[in-house]
């Protein structure tokens, strides 16, 4: 294999590992969005960072082992640290305002549409008049 084969591989294996750092970080900020919607306890934060670093864990280990026999190269570290830190810098925060925001305001939406459907609902159960006072004279 001659030197430039090898360096383009290696330049390859960088910026795979670049956009593995910001997946990372994006799939984490759709966590951080669960999060803020659905309000969790201290376990449950716990229970799904533990299962989120075991999974991210295992596709790096697993990509690793396919692409550069499992060896940890310290340039495929750095790019990921990289891709992770440059997303984080440039979109995560406005992914995380526009994603939570329309989460919001669905959810908004779909309380008054609960309190609507509930009033009308209330009303239907509501016993007439007639028969309320049915029941009060017996």
């Amino acid at each position: 294999m001659d030197v430039v084969a090898g360096l383009e591989v290696q330049l390859g294996l960088f910026f795979q590992a670049v956009l593995l750092g910001a997946v990372m970080v994006f799939l984490y900020d759709l966590l951080r969005i669960i999060r803020r919607v659905f309000l969790h306890g201290i376990i449950w934060i716990s229970v799904e960072d533990f299962f989120y670093w075991l999974a991210v864990s295992v596709y790096f280990f697993l990509r690793l082992c396919q692409v550069n026999d499992g060896i940890i190269r310290a340039f495929i570290v750095l790019g990921m640290v990289f891709g992770a830190w440059l997303y984080y810098l440039l979109f995560s925060r406005h992914f995380m305002r526009w994603l939570s925001g329309i989460i919001f305001l669905v959810k908004k939406q779909l309380k008054k549409w609960q309190k609507l459907v509930t009033i009308r609902i209330k009303k239907l159960k509501r016993p007439k008049k007639s028969e309320e006072s049915e029941t009060e004279n017996e």
